[in-house]
């Protein structure tokens, strides 16, 4: 466990104890619908509560990525000659309603995924218009 996954698990012991507290009070009210989780309230303890929450999701996410830096000391020097490898490039856009989400095995290709992604939207809101008008 790295400390971005610890922070998150502080994160989120701290926003559930909040909710607890705001339980107790009365401050705060909850519930299921269907199989999703909700709270209801207007207290500070679900504000922060739920910043921690979101905190936490951020930290969590955060814990994957890898932050390796090169030393100078460590570094390859720069006459050595690397072979370049070639590399297939994909990526993907999947339209949740009128959200679009990208995914690209580069930022390239994400790029163009988002603006096709918005081209489709676009285009769908256009046809459905003149369908329904």
């Amino acid at each position: 466990m790295n400390k971005y996954h610890f922070l998150s698990l502080v994160f989120l012991i701290g926003a559930v104890i909040l909710f607890i507290i705001g339980f107790l009070e009365g401050d705060i009210q909850g519930g299921i619908f269907f199989i999703f989780p909700f709270v209801v309230g207007s207290s500070i303890f679900l504000l922060i509560g739920i910043l921690l929450i979101f905190l936490a999701v951020i930290f969590y996410i955060f814990g994957f990525a890898r932050f390796d830096f090169p030393d100078k000391e460590h570094s390859v020097p720069s006459d050595e000659i690397f072979e370049k490898k070639s590399r297939i490039k994909g990526g993907g856009v999947i339209l949740i309603g009128p959200i679009p989400i990208v995914f690209g095995s580069s930022w390239k290709v994400s790029l163009f995924m988002m603006i096709l992604g918005i081209i489709i939207i676009i285009v769908l809101l256009f046809l459905f218009r003149i369908n329904y008008f």
